[in-house]
């Protein structure tokens, strides 16, 4: 055994400028070394971990991939029983064994060009690259994140056997790691919660001045009021598009009653809101229950879509496959019949809109 001045240290053998070569501009974190067993004779470097920041496929956070190199053999003989050859060997028929079983879903093949021997193992979560670089036997395992994760663990392996020599230790690798110009971003896996733009209905065309007029024939009606909106596909980069269509139309109706000789002026703000449309009716059916209890509409209508509810303030939601709407009739507050004649009024206008919902 070579003498302590050629002791292996795992975090010098992979060092953290070959990480920051291959995830150029992510964070990497040392994790710091782990000393070889006291049994073992005098202590050396004999693990190393590393954590490289990369963006998360399904979510703005970013998640932990982890590098480590571990020493399983040096500084004995080549050849013979207990040889680094022999101890390999023994290493392939354990993992030939392993990667047999079809469950565990693992893949073994020899891979050439790294040190005298390698072997190549790879699963859905890591890739591990045993090597034997003449007495130096160790194992590299790169958690994976992109198809780049393979041949990143191949180069890091590589640089491993680069600096060692059999019978002197560690040395000087003749030529740096290889560099990396980008990181691979895996694309994003979420799917989006609500539908696209095209499907989403105009809101002035489920309630139109038609309608308005065939309930509140008795009353002045302005012209609609049309607000148009946005929706965010939530992906690691949000992403927002504008409607095409208004989700939102509205119309002020008046008129003036004329009670013991005084004029009294009777408003009605009628508004029709498309409040989701969304990308599932498992979805759908969760968003309406959310809406109908913050809302409080505690009241169930039948008769309309495929459920609907009113609350004490005449707003009436509605859903109807993808889709939930609110109608509302607003006016009369403190006056009991103009808040009745309302709810009356909310409750045909709704029958008008869900027949035209799709």
């Amino acid at each position: 055994m070579q003498g302590s001045s050629a002791l292996p240290d795992a975090c010098k053998l992979l060092p953290q400028s070959d990480l920051e070569a291959l995830f150029p501009g992510r964070p990497v974190v040392s994790k710091g070394p782990t000393l070889s067993p006291i049994y073992k004779g005098p202590q050396y470097s004999e693990g190393c971990m590393y954590m490289v920041k990369l963006p998360s496929p399904t979510s703005k956070l970013e998640t932990a991939k982890f590098t480590t190199v571990t020493i399983v053999q040096w500084g004995g003989e080549t050849e013979g029983v207990n040889g680094s050859k022999a101890t390999f060997a023994n290493m392939r028929s354990t993992r030939e064994k392993i990667v047999a079983d079809p469950s565990l879903n693992r893949h073994l093949e020899p891979a050439s060009g790294i040190g005298d021997e390698a072997l190549l193992e790879t699963s859905s979560s890591e890739v591990k690259v045993s090597v034997r670089k003449g007495d130096l036997i160790y194992v590299l395992n790169l958690d994976i994140y992109s198809p780049q994760s393979q041949p990143n663990a191949v180069a890091l392996a590589k640089q491993v056997a680069a600096r060692w020599k059999e019978g002197v230790g560690m040395v000087e690798a003749t030529a740096p790691v290889a560099t990396n110009n980008s990181v691979d971003i895996p694309e994003d896996t979420r799917t989006s919660s609500v539908a696209p733009v095209d499907q989403w209905p105009d809101a002035c065309a489920l309630l139109t001045p038609e309608d308005v007029r065939a309930i509140f024939g008795d009353m002045k009606i302005e012209p609609p009021r049309k607000t148009m909106g946005q929706i965010k596909f939530e992906s690691r980069i949000d992403r927002v598009e504008a409607l095409p269509k208004p989700i939102r139309c509205f119309y002020q109706t008046s008129r003036a009653d004329l009670v013991n000789g005084e004029r009294h002026f009777v408003t009605h703000d009628v508004t029709l809101i498309v409040s989701n449309v969304a990308a599932t009716p498992e979805l759908s059916k969760k968003y309406y229950q959310v809406v109908r209890k913050v809302g409080e509409a505690r009241t169930e209508l039948s008769g309309l879509g495929d459920e609907a509810s009113i609350n004490i303030m005449n707003q009436i939601y509605i859903r109807k496959g993808l889709l939930v709407v609110e109608v509302h009739v607003g006016g009369g507050d403190r006056d009991q019949a103009i808040h009745d004649d309302a709810t009356r009024r909310a409750n045909e206008l709704a029958k008008l809109v869900s027949a035209k919902l799709h």
